[in-house]
């Protein structure tokens, strides 16, 4: 059954839609060509506003698409809306990172064949589903060659950087992870 991992959209009030059909990107995993989405800014988990508090007003609207030349999305579009009798200020634009809320809603557009992954990959794509799931060994992640392939190319896809991927998805040190995806490009995986 696929998984849609878009709970965390809809407790955030964003709305996604997903369209010109899907691109299978990797055994079990399919995305979507073009990925629209908006929402309040002030729900967005990347906006920063070095603490100080957002007006609920302000929208976020944002357009990316899959090259698949690149191997990665673009953006494509990303407007800010303000609310009546305010003003969108070159602070406050300096705040919101137009990849970190990318990075944030393209793979909650992913569609998910979770008996085809493993606990890692769709962990990467769905954190807000890892408190649900549990590992088949009791709760820790094994590390596989093929499963580290995976999680570096879906990094790549929203890019994100890869390396910091494979590392917090299998809690390895920076050196480590980077070891592991060494292995894996000498097998062909990445």
């Amino acid at each position: 059954m696929p998984i849609t991992p878009e709970t965390e959209l809809r407790e955030r009030d964003w709305n996604v839609s997903a369209s010109h059909g899907l691109i299978d990107v990797h055994p079990g995993i399919a995305i979507p060509r073009l990925v629209r989405a908006g929402g309040p800014l002030s729900r967005v988990p990347s906006a920063d506003v070095g603490g100080a508090a957002l007006d609920e007003g302000f929208r976020l609207e944002i357009e990316a698409v899959y090259s698949q030349l690149l191997g990665y999305y673009t953006l494509r579009s990303f407007t800010l809306v303000a609310p009546e009798d305010e003003e969108v200020t070159g602070v406050l634009l300096r705040t919101v990172t137009p990849l970190g809320v990318m990075r944030w809603i393209l793979p909650r557009t992913f569609q998910l064949d979770a008996s085809a992954l493993s606990v890692a990959v769709v962990d990467f794509v769905a954190p807000e589903l890892k408190p649900y799931r549990k590992a088949p060994n009791g709760g820790s992640v094994s590390i596989d060659l093929t499963n580290v392939g995976t999680v570096y190319r879906l990094a790549t896809i929203v890019r994100y950087p890869p390396a910091k991927a494979v590392a917090e998805t299998f809690c390895l040190q920076a050196r480590t992870a980077t070891n592991w995806i060494a292995r894996a490009r000498a097998v062909g995986l990445t």
